[in-house]
């Protein structure tokens, strides 16, 4: 058994029982357990994620119990399923859909993901936007696409949706799932949001923070 399924498996644990508001401990000895029925179901779900890296699995597992209520524990089975998927993309969706202000926990740790990268790759806050590695694309679209970051924490970088209006629409649903049409609805509820006050203050300062930290190694 992987380190990785081990970590589905202690993940789904977690998730099913806090949303039960019930005591848990992580499993560590995982000896026999390819020889248990659940073990199919944690193979199939280890495949998907490897398939899709984007998926978030915390989002994942939660997904289904902040959409169905009523439903006390979900099952491997369950999330080895379609209906997980499903479950997935609708609460996704939903999230995607609230004010700038209700994601201010996301970006505060976009805004941490952000500055780290920074400091690994050696480059100034200003030259994140445009830094590329192996893709044609800038990282930042990747780290769009993986839910390494929320697109509101980007929105004191300039030409954003320049950027993204650049792409062919094809790129632009791969990327984002959304065409430069529907991400505009970002920029007008950014600029009407509590959000912008806070994140130009931020931005300020996770700039001089990683200059300090540049200019000292």
């Amino acid at each position: 058994m992987t380190e990785f399924e081990k970590k589905i498996y202690n993940k789904h644990l977690a998730v099913s029982r806090s949303a039960r508001n019930k005591a848990f401990k992580l499993k560590k000895d995982f000896s026999n357990f390819e020889d248990d029925a659940k073990y199919l179901y944690i193979k199939k779900i280890s495949i998907f994620f490897s398939k899709y890296p984007e998926i978030d699995m915390d989002l994942y597992f939660s997904a289904p119990y902040k959409l169905y209520l009523d439903v006390e524990y979900f099952d491997l089975n369950y999330f080895a399923s379609p209906r997980a998927i499903k479950s997935y993309s609708i609460y996704k969706q939903e999230l995607d859909k609230l004010s700038p202000d209700k994601q201010l926990e996301d970006v505060k740790n976009s805004l941490k993901f952000i500055a780290k990268y920074c400091l690994e790759n050696n480059i100034t806050l200003d030259k994140y936007i445009c830094h590329k590695k192996i893709g044609i694309h800038p990282e930042w679209m990747y780290h769009i696409k993986l839910n390494n970051i929320n697109l509101y924490s980007l929105m004191e970088f300039p030409n954003i949706l320049d950027s993204i209006n650049e792409l062919s629409e094809e790129d632009q649903y791969m990327l984002f799932g959304k065409t430069q049409k529907e991400l505009f609805n970002y920029k007008t509820n950014y600029l009407q949001s509590n959000l912008k006050k806070y994140l130009k203050v931020a931005i300020r300062k996770i700039n001089g923070f990683i200059e300090n930290n540049l200019k000292n190694n």
